[in-house]
C-alpha cells in the first residue's frame, strides 16, 4: 500500500493512482484515510468487502478501548448485574414520570 498526502492527491488527481489498488491518504498528523478504487460491475461486492473490513476495524478498536479502560476484565456476571441496574433504574424513572 502506498501512502500519499492529501495535498499530492489534490495536485495530481487520478494520475496519482499509477495502477495502485489501495492508497492511504494522510492529512497532517491527525487524519488518515484509505482510498480504494472500485471496479465497474463489482460495486456491491467491493462495498460488502469494505463493510466487513470496517466492521473488523471497529471491533479491534472496541477491544483495544476495553483493554485500556479495564472493561475487558468484566465477567458475564458483572455485565448482567450492570444490565439489571440500568433496567431497574429505567423502570423506576418510568414509574416516577407517571
Amino acid at each position: 500500500m502506498r501512502v500519499i498526502s492529501l495535498q499530492e492527491l489534490q495536485a495530481k488527481g487520478i494520475s496519482v493512482l499509477d495502477g495502485q489498488l489501495e492508497l492511504a491518504l494522510l492529512e497532517g498528523a491527525q487524519s488518515s484515510f484509505f482510498l480504494v478504487p472500485v471496479q465497474k460491475g463489482f460495486e456491491q461486492l467491493q462495498a460488502d468487502r469494505l463493510s466487513q473490513v470496517l466492521a473488523k476495524g471497529l471491533l479491534l478498536h472496541s477491544q483495544l478501548q476495553a483493554q485500556a479502560t479495564g472493561l475487558v476484565d468484566l465477567t458475564l456476571e458483572d455485565i448482567s448485574a450492570e444490565v439489571r441496574e440500568v433496567r431497574s433504574a429505567r423502570v423506576a424513572n418510568n414509574r416516577s414520570a407517571r
